[in-house]
């Protein structure tokens, strides 16, 4: 292969960057530098060595003992020279002088031998502060100066591509390294021999493809298979993001199109390689400037170039989420929270695991429905996670609020009467992001709605708890001397627990001083209460409110509500402050409920997690609680409430918007230094801000038809792009891709699917070819576990057959991922090579995520094992499902426990009868929790909720019901194409509410088919929970010997 430069160095001048240079060329460096010089200067004159420092107070205890030589004050710095020789620093507040705080504290100054001091000095660190934003400006004003004069040479370069040049001297990849997609490497192929041999095909007069578009599923090897052809053909390869052609300046885009496509023209033969082209390659005309956008002309110069090849040149084109601190609201077996997406991706990943969707059951994202121009806010199931690290990302600071998000992640915006998703990229100063729509005062709060929810009092000791089942369920098994010696406590009061005479008593709430209810009822006078304790109150093993003493009605309030709920009177009434009053209740029960739903310290405060989901009068009553603690109204009328929580600011906003309330959210610094009755000085913090508007504030009295109601929307103010080094998430599989994030709550959106390309880019003449990649088949996978586990050393001889079987639906990266994880496994317990039982471990962290060591009580222990045994049971007695694999009730991801069957062959088709028998299984669960306990537990919603799209779908769109062969499926396709997204469905309520029947026809029959295939082989069933309870899992041989199947 000829020795391949990159082309772009060919007009580079060796010394360009150093031209020009004048006696401001290094100024904002100086600058920076004689500021920082300064503070240290300036911070060490205050400073001395041998000085200990003392806050004010014990200064001025000092001084009041007789123990101070001499006083010397300078500014706000005190220092003592006692009479022992030892020197002491101290500070005060710079605005109230050293004789005001003497006098303050009855302090005679007599009891000084060697006088008070007062020094008048410059105040060096006063000055720098002060001028240090003025001394910045300047400097950068003359960086900036700096800059415009070299702009000559300099300025251009926004239009240089940003390609990576792989060459002769990168590591090549050949067709030989891509195992599988044998069909896609036999598309390409000619590819590889056009770039060899053009001669041969140009004398037939053949045009050969200007470009191909590899279209699939992530991880099946799209960017490999252009690095093969790259590497088969021995021509350099160009690679470059979709996303990279974009900047806020107009006209960069096409300037980097322009420049990418005059390089590869200079090192013909070449391969150029455009990951992501969706970013870009978005249908045009769609948007308001009717195809005049940044994005839309730089497509449009991507069509030139391709339209301007000439026949005889060798180029081919080939095309193939927010940061960690972003907050989501999401729904996890039943319970809401608001979080830092990074909290709930992490969890999910091992350290440095990155690039591969993990499957996330029982997760649930807030995302919405749209009804014309209305957006109201609903939970739907995401289908796996992901986190990967950038290395850049755009911050969109918006009117409300700002997220951190990638290039070619999206959000959604309005565009007249249309929401549409818009790249991160394409995104304008003005642009309106989509939120939740605001009510009306009169609407707030809806219809009545049902809301029974109950919490326990105080928390027992889980050891002693755990003691005592011991001893309960071993009654008659072993002796009361064997259980008395086993668990520590006398052979007497073992006696006791058997004969029921009495129990532990920390376990009953009698045990405590006062008798306070078992379980309460969350009722909106609760949230009240909650509202109280989050600005006012703090807890330890007792609860203290704290008020002004001329809140008269408030305290009243606090009294009664802490008798109504809980039958408390307070313990004590303290006056330690001056005109403040502690209420406190000493309750260690009661305690706790305040700091497991409120939580305990100012920073940890917030709002309890049920609230979300509650009707809208329990929030108004907690709001009501907390704004009388640390809330006002100011004159406009607005309702402002404070605190140093960021948590509970952010859920208040929240809260506010999915109820339909506009609301904003700032932040703002407190003044260090400040001294509260003479105690430590205070150090500065950040505190936080929730705003109603006077037209939403929901106590100031106003009669609210008479206010303005137009809101300010979410209006983009400013975009900029950062550098930034760390992962990136995102949620996948959401309904409408789409889910809430951000402090005050926009819709983000994540899609790439090649339907929404622009088909001038994708018609013959430009991206001639659409070669589809697929997840690989038996075969396919076999060479791909061949490959990966080159280099890798082994114990003995691994079956691929096996575990290709073993790895149906796996992409290729997701094998890699597997291999890769067998031989950490393996190196974590020391091990020299990789065992069979390795590779089954890594392929179902792949699978299912990581394990989870969860504690599980014994009856916990036994629902699950009994509802997985129902699955594995079904399945195995329902014709045309596959074999079980392997049962386990080892919690995984979310899961406390599974039943795995892989497919036995491969299936590219499926049948009514089989898609029956998949519903009949996963209903097996649910069948054998009531069958056995007579109750329910939520551990079937995944179950219910994959049983029920599919019965949807059997009846929407394959046909499989009594309505017919019929589609119902016009509006999700309407928006893949982000078109209809508005439109309501294409058929009537009647016609919904038919489908409706037929879904729970088809649930009722499989679910009754489910509970008689248990209820004829209760024996099997039994014995299959009873084994999984002692071994925790079971492999497929296992399980067909105990239910006697060959």
């Amino acid at each position: 292969m000829p020795k391949t430069a990159d082309p772009r160095e060919k007009n580079q001048k060796p010394n360009g960057k150093n031209e020009g240079k004048s006696i401001f060329s290094n100024v904002f460096f100086y600058a920076f530098l004689f500021l920082i010089l300064f503070g240290i200067i300036s911070s060490a004159s205050y400073s001395e060595i041998g000085v200990s420092k003392k806050p004010i107070s014990d200064a001025l205890s000092l001084i009041n003992a007789g123990e101070v030589n001499k006083v010397t004050v300078e500014g706000d710095s005190i220092r003592l020279e006692l009479k022992d020789g030892t020197k002491v620093l101290s500070h005060k507040e710079e605005t109230i002088s050293f004789d005001d705080i003497l006098k303050n504290n009855n302090i005679d100054t007599s009891k000084v031998p060697g006088g008070i001091e007062v020094k008048v000095g410059i105040p060096w660190g006063a000055l720098l502060f002060n001028f240090a934003p003025a001394l910045l400006s300047l400097a950068l004003l003359l960086f900036l100066l700096r800059q415009m004069r070299g702009a000559g040479s300099d300025m251009f370069s926004f239009g240089k591509s940003k390609a990576k040049l792989f060459n002769e001297k990168s590591p090549q990849v050949k067709f030989s390294d891509v195992a599988g997609s044998d069909e896609a490497k036999a598309e390409l192929v000619e590819i590889v021999d056009f770039l060899k041999n053009p001669s041969k095909y140009m004398a037939l007069g053949a045009r050969i493809p200007k470009g191909v578009l590899l279209v699939g599923p992530a991880g099946v090897g799209k960017t490999l298979l252009a690095k093969a052809i790259s590497g088969e053909a021995g021509v350099p390869f160009f690679s470059v993001a979709g996303s990279e052609f974009m900047e806020m300046l107009v006209g960069v885009g096409s300037a980097r199109v322009r420049d990418l496509f005059e390089i590869a023209k200079a090192a013909q033969p070449s391969l150029i390689f455009i990951d992501e082209v969706d970013a870009i390659g978005r249908q045009r005309g769609m948007g308001i400037g009717g195809g005049h956008d940044e994005r839309e002309q730089t497509l449009n110069q991507i069509l030139v170039e391709m339209d301007g090849f000439d026949p005889r040149t060798s180029v081919i084109v080939i095309a193939a989420s927010v940061t960690g601190d972003t907050p989501v609201m999401i729904k996890e077996n039943d319970v809401v929270s608001l979080r830092p997406i990074s909290e709930i991706v992490d969890r999910y990943y091992e350290p440095f695991e990155e690039g591969v969707e993990i499957s996330s059951p029982s997760l649930q994202a807030l995302s919405y429905e749209q009804n014309g121009k209305t957006i109201t806010p609903k939970f739907t199931d995401v289908r796996g996670v992901f986190r990967h690290k950038v290395n850049e990302i755009y911050e969109i600071e918006y009117l409300g609020g700002k997220v951190r998000a990638t290039g070619n992640h999206s959000v959604f915006i309005w565009e007249g009467e249309k929401v549409v998703a818009k790249p991160v990229t394409l995104l304008k100063k003005g642009d309106v992001l989509v939120d939740i729509t605001p009510k009306k005062f009169d609407e707030l709060g809806g219809g009545k709605e049902k809301f029974e929810v109950y919490i326990k009092v105080g928390e027992k000791n889980a050891q002693l708890q755990e003691t005592f089942d011991l001893v309960m369920q071993n009654k008659g098994v072993m002796s009361q001397s064997q259980l008395s010696d086993l668990t520590g406590f006398a052979q007497t009061t073992v006696s006791l627990w058997h004969r029921g005479v009495n129990g532990p008593r920390e376990l009953s709430n009698k045990y405590y001083i006062h008798d306070i209810p078992d379980e309460i009822k969350v009722t909106p006078d609760l949230m009240r209460l909650f509202g109280y304790y989050t600005a006012e109150g703090y807890a330890r093993k007792e609860v203290d409110f704290c008020f002004n003493e001329k809140e008269v009605d408030y305290i009243e309030d606090v009294k009664k509500l802490m008798f109504d709920i809980f039958g408390l009177s307070p313990h004590l009434e303290r006056h330690k402050t001056h005109g403040a009053v502690n209420i406190i209740y000493h309750s260690v029960p009661v305690a706790n409920v305040f700091k497991t739903y409120c939580g305990s310290g100012a920073r940890n405060k917030h709002a309890p997690t049920f609230l979300f989901e509650a009707p809208f009068e329990y929030f108004k009553e907690y709001l009501c609680g907390y704004s009388r603690g640390d809330g006002h109204i100011n004159k406009q009328g607005e309702l402002i409430v404070v605190s140093v929580s960021k948590r509970l600011i952010t859920e208040l906003v929240w809260l506010a918007r999915i109820h339909g309330m506009k609301a904003f959210f700032t932040s703002f610094a407190t003044r260090g230094g400040r001294v509260i009755n003479g105690g430590k000085p205070l150090a500065s913090s950040t505190a936080y801000r929730l705003g109603l508007g006077k037209y939403y504030n929901l106590f100031n009295g106003l009669d609210k038809s008479r206010i303005d109601q137009r809101f300010k929307k979410p209006v983009i103010k400013k975009i900029r792009k950062l550098d930034f080094d760390g992962y990136v998430y995102d949620f996948c599989g959401c309904s409408n891709e789409a889910f809430f994030i951000g402090i005050n709550p926009i819709v983000g959106h994540n899609t790439n699917r090649p339907d929404m390309l622009d088909p001038a880019l994708i018609r013959p003449g430009r991206f001639d070819r659409r070669v589809i990649l697929t997840l690989p088949d038996l075969r396919e996978r076999q060479e791909i576990i061949k490959i990966h586990m080159r280099g890798k050393p082994f114990v003995s001889e691994i079956n691929t057959e096996r575990l290709a079987k073993r790895t149906v639906g796996f992409s290729g990266a997701d094998i890699e991922n597997m291999l890769n994880e067998a031989a950490i496994f393996a190196a974590r317990f020391g091990k020299k090579a990789i065992e069979e039982k390795d590779l089954e471990e890594a392929a179902l962290k792949v699978q299912l995520g990581p394990e989870k060591k969860k504690m599980q009580s014994e009856e916990e222990k036994k629902m699950v094992a009994y509802h997985e045994a129902g699955h594995a049971l079904v399945a195995s007695l329902t014709e045309g499902m596959d074999p079980v694999h392997r049962i386990s009730i080892i919690s995984r991801g979310l899961s406390l426990g599974f039943t795995l069957f892989p497919p036995a062959t491969e299936r590219y088709n499926e049948t009514k009868s089989r898609l029956l028998s998949m519903i009949t299984t996963s209903l097996g669960g649910r069948a054998a929790e009531e069958l056995v306990f007579k109750e329910q537990t939520v551990g079937a919603s995944n179950d219910i909720e994959k049983a029920t799209e599919i019965a949807r779908r059997m009846v929407t769109e394959f046909g499989m019901s009594d309505l017919g062969p019929i589609s119902f499926n016009g509006k999700e396709e309407r928006f893949w194409l982000a078109r209809e997204i508005g439109e309501s469905s294409s058929y009537s309520q009647e016609v919904a509410a038919k489908i409706d029947a037929e879904v729970k026809k088809i649930i009722d029959e499989s679910y009754s088919k489910a509970r008689k295939i248990l209820v004829e082989n209760r024996e099997k069933l039994d014995k299959v929970a009873e084994e999984l309870i002692k071994k925790e899992s079971l492999d497929s041989d296992e399980f067909k010997a105990l239910i006697g199947l060959e």
